[in-house]
């Protein structure tokens, strides 16, 4: 991407930046922000209960921490292959640089996944071992906040970016961490019904209630930050099937099943449902900058 000097010293990164071309990037990375809110999501969930309430969810975590550990190596297999050579990946570690949102986020992504390897390991051993479990606990605590800075760097790196449509998207960090620890809500409530700790998911269900209303609040600003670009490449019929995929499924339809009670099924579906309305967000995010190239307005259905 071809960058003027000025624009990376005017302390907007690369937003003002003029554009050669669009991004190579498609599905694949879609997927990658799905994965990494999942991983991210599910394991500070499943820290936050480790640290306030383990007895409550002792069996869960069992199962959480190498859930989140799969999610985690699916996710870096998603961004490693997107990176067309992935023997490229390494050179993203020779550097360490604070203020560039792929550094940070790369090496969040390393030194989470060091702490989450030895947690979901331990996890797995029988517990009576005080010094494992002191190990253990130890290891979520480290972490944490790496699991935070790879939940939110894909969203800031996107909006400090000058593509079209995503330089605009200032919310997107927000929306991703948010979501991020909403889809983990999820996916720890279906692990505690799978289990059937009815003390654990009478916590998470109106959390994962609270969560999900919460979650309308970045998505808002951040429609409200992409409408101008989603106008002019959806007409208002495809405009409207987005909002309900990832409104309507999203949220809408998560809130009404959890309301209507907790059984097994029940939130199988409202697990599938938020996933198909996340990738759809993610998606349609990732699509905008191939989409606005040439793009005329949008006017009919």
């Amino acid at each position: 991407m071809a960058i003027d000097a000025g624009a990376q010293l005017d302390g907007h990164g690369y937003s003002a930046a003029p554009v050669t071309h669009a991004p190579p990037w498609d599905g694949l990375v879609a997927w990658d922000l799905l994965f990494n809110n999942l991983t991210t999501g599910l394991f500070l969930v499943a820290a936050t209960a480790d640290l306030l309430a383990p007895t409550v969810f002792s069996s869960v975590l069992k199962a959480a921490y190498p859930l989140a550990l799969v999610l985690l190596l699916t996710d870096l297999a998603c961004l490693v292959l997107d990176l067309g050579d992935p023997l490229r990946f390494h050179h993203m570690l020779r550097v360490f640089k604070p203020t560039s949102p792929m550094s940070l986020g790369t090496w969040s992504l390393t030194l989470y996944s060091l702490p989450l390897t030895v947690a979901a390991a331990l996890s797995v051993l029988p517990h009576g071992w005080p010094v494992l479990e002191s190990v253990r606990k130890a290891a979520v605590i480290l972490a944490i906040l790496p699991a935070l800075g790879s939940a939110l760097y894909k969203g800031v790196l996107l909006g400090t970016n000058s593509q079209p449509g995503w330089r605009d998207a200032r919310w997107l960090g927000a929306y991703l961490t948010n979501s991020a620890v909403m889809l983990g809500c999820a996916l720890m409530l279906l692990l505690a019904s799978l289990l059937g700790q009815e003390r654990g998911t009478g916590i998470l269900r109106p959390s994962l209630v609270a969560l999900l209303v919460l979650n309308l609040f970045p998505l808002g600003f951040l429609v409200r930050n992409l409408l101008p670009a989603l106008q002019r490449v959806y007409t208002p019929g495809r405009l409207g099937r987005l909002a309900v995929l990832c409104i309507g499924a999203g949220t809408l339809v998560p809130v009404v099943l959890l309301s209507a009670g907790a059984s097994l099924p029940l939130l199988v579906v409202t697990v599938l449902a938020m996933l198909i309305g996340s990738f759809a967000a993610r998606f349609a995010i990732i699509r905008l900058p191939h989409s606005l190239t040439g793009a005329a307005p949008a006017v009919s259905g």
